[in-house]
């Protein structure tokens, strides 16, 4: 099942996304987003929604409350809060005008060098002191994070190694400033393991419109298949199966979005053996139908 990451509303509560920015590989598949999330005040509910990245989140103004699984936190602005790729997370209330920076980021930027992989700690090593809160006005957390969003925003020359180097500074911060770390589980990524788990994230991902199996995945990583599922969710926080599946889906929003083929046509092209299983995919993934995205689409496409 996937973990989930949910954030809709119970009453008319005005949501708006807007100033999108991101990075992407040598291939255009994206690894870091930035966004703002503007939201009026009121009572929220769960709408379920699964992505493959890792979540670092600045409050630039509003409060509330947010949930995390059983756990209740208040924000306010300044707060600082960090989810891994499989961690529920639910804005339940708005009490103010709320601003909402948001970075989201593929695990694999923190393992795909063995000198970075350090970093993974912070979502697969945590000790009992661990709250996803992570800071409350932590004024050199904060600039760091808003000079990340300056250069994402500029794109000056250098700006892509600019905003891995403040991204990775803004983690080493938090682990060096606050005890979160268990140190005796601490992540130590083999060259070997990140090379191959590189290889099979990008042939999944070139080939996300084909019938992919387990098995043709694991020996493009040159691992079996136990073994590459077990190291493929150690480093992503979703198993190969959860990886393909949101991806396939976020592929089929797009195409939804920017195209006027039909449904059907779409979840073939995105490697859906059938519509009952485009149908259940994309509600499990968005939480909502592929049709609310046809409605809002550009006029003159259907």
């Amino acid at each position: 099942m996937f973990f989930l990451h949910y954030f809709t509303k119970t009453k008319e509560v005005s949501t708006l996304r807007f100033s999108e920015k991101h990075i992407s590989d040598d291939y255009g598949h994206v690894t870091i987003r930035a966004y703002h999330s503007s939201v009026q005040p009121g009572d929220r509910g769960y709408r379920e929604h699964h992505h493959t990245e890792c979540e670092l989140s600045l409050f630039l103004a509003g409060n509330g409350v947010y949930a995390v699984g059983e756990q209740r936190y208040e924000f306010s602005a300044g707060d600082v809060f960090l989810f891994g790729s499989n961690e529920a997370h639910c804005i339940t209330s708005v009490q103010s005008d709320l601003d909402l920076l948001n970075f989201q980021f593929e695990p694999r930027i923190l393992w795909e060098h063995p000198e970075n992989a350090e970093l993974l700690s912070l979502f697969t090593a945590r000790n009992k002191h661990y709250q996803h809160r992570i800071a409350q006005n932590d004024r050199s957390l904060n600039g760091i994070l808003l000079s990340l969003e300056g250069e994402i925003e500029k794109k000056a020359t250098g700006y892509a190694v600019q905003v891995k180097y403040l991204l990775f500074s803004a983690l080493i911060h938090i682990m060096r400033q606050y005890d979160y770390i268990d140190t005796k589980r601490a992540v130590n990524a083999p060259s070997a393991a990140t090379g191959s788990l590189s290889r099979a994230i990008h042939y999944i991902n070139e080939h996300l419109d084909g019938r992919l199996t387990l098995k043709e995945i694991a020996e493009v990583a040159c691992m079996t298949p136990t073994y590459f599922s077990a190291v493929f969710k150690k480093f992503n926080g979703v198993s190969p199966w959860e990886y393909i599946t949101i991806k396939r889906v976020e592929k089929a929003v797009e195409m939804l979005k920017a195209t006027e083929l039909t449904k059907l046509e779409i979840a073939e092209r995105c490697g859906f053996s059938s519509s009952s299983n485009f149908y259940k995919s994309f509600f499990q993934v968005t939480g909502k139908r592929p049709s609310d995205y046809v409605f809002a689409r550009e006029p003159g496409k259907r």
